[in-house]
């Protein structure tokens, strides 16, 4: 790539081995948080979850989370993680380089655990593409990759982590597809390191375009800390397969056991991450409920990104 937005995260995600209301010791599980936005907040947000799983299997859990999502999976494969919350481009590369397996992922009240990647602008980049409503799918990358054609190397764009799925892998996947090349077409391109620094790059204008996701995007939006006035969403990809929580494989059969057992029973008041979206529930899942990531990413690895 040309050159490389300063990571805003990296500031905010230098924390390791949290611990939570009981003391590590050798009984405790390692849990492991991919930085997907503010790891601080995230933390403090998954407590509640992570006591009632405590509970559930009768010893502690420690948190664990990294500078990136990539310091997560390398955790896993050396084994200082015995489970983690992945995003699924992310899961796809530990389940590769970390023998890790997917067993539960989040629903929501209607039992849907899908979610969808966002392109996100600034208002003038969206009066100047023409887009008021959010396209949609390959079709719609299509007509923005049409419309970009008309301003070579105009804009500037962002995406979050190159683990990253709703970031990083679906959008420069449905951009591939359509022969949009984002170190082409952009005049710079970067990664903002988290999904809600991205959105406040927008917002403060320090970028035209970022990549993020409908359940970032929502909850920002909620919160007060951007708008649909200041970013304004221009394409919305298919639903994709949801953010599983993994166990290494080499892990004995009775724990992983008890892990899907634990996080069944999680309430949903406990369920308030903000960064893997509104989850009321859990439901059990295996490595091929995510045959379409592990497509995605052999496109990602042939573009060398």
């Amino acid at each position: 790539m040309k050159k490389y937005f300063l990571v805003i995260g990296l500031a905010l995600a230098l924390m390791a081995n949290l611990t939570g209301t009981l003391q590590a010791g050798e009984n405790c599980l390692v849990m492991g948080l991919i930085p997907a936005e503010d790891p601080k907040a995230m933390i403090e947000q998954i407590k509640p979850m992570k006591a009632w799983m405590e509970k559930s299997l009768g010893r502690c859990i420690t948190l664990y989370t990294a500078t990136n999502y990539t310091g997560v999976i390398e955790a896993m494969r050396a084994k200082k993680v015995d489970f983690a919350w992945f995003g699924p481009f992310s899961y796809t590369m530990a389940h590769e380089r970390a023998g890790a397996e997917a067993f539960a992922v989040g629903i929501d009240a209607k039992g849907k655990s899908t979610y969808r990647s966002y392109l996100v602008a600034t208002p003038e980049t969206a009066q100047k593409l023409g887009i008021s409503t959010p396209l949609e799918g390959e079709a719609g990358m299509k007509v923005i990759a049409e419309k970009l054609e008309k301003f070579p190397q105009e804009f500037t764009f962002t995406f979050t982590d190159t683990a990253s799925t709703s970031g990083h892998a679906i959008p420069r996947y449905f951009m591939w597809k359509v022969g949009l090349d984002p170190d082409k077409v952009f005049k710079k391109v970067g990664f903002s390191g988290t999904h809600d620094a991205a959105e406040l790059m927008v917002k403060n204008k320090a970028v035209d375009m970022c990549a993020d996701n409908d359940m970032t995007n929502p909850a920002m939006v909620a919160a007060g800390k951007i708008s649909p006035a200041t970013n304004i969403i221009i394409w919305k990809s298919p639903p994709i397969p949801g953010s599983p929580v993994a166990y290494r494989d080499d892990l004995p059969e009775a724990t992983k056991e008890a892990l899907k057992k634990a996080i069944t029973t999680v309430p949903e008041q406990a369920n308030k991450v903000t960064a893997f979206g509104d989850i009321t529930g859990w439901k059990i899942v295996s490595d091929k409920d995510y045959a379409l990531i592990q497509e995605v990413k052999k496109v990602i690895d042939q573009l060398g990104r």
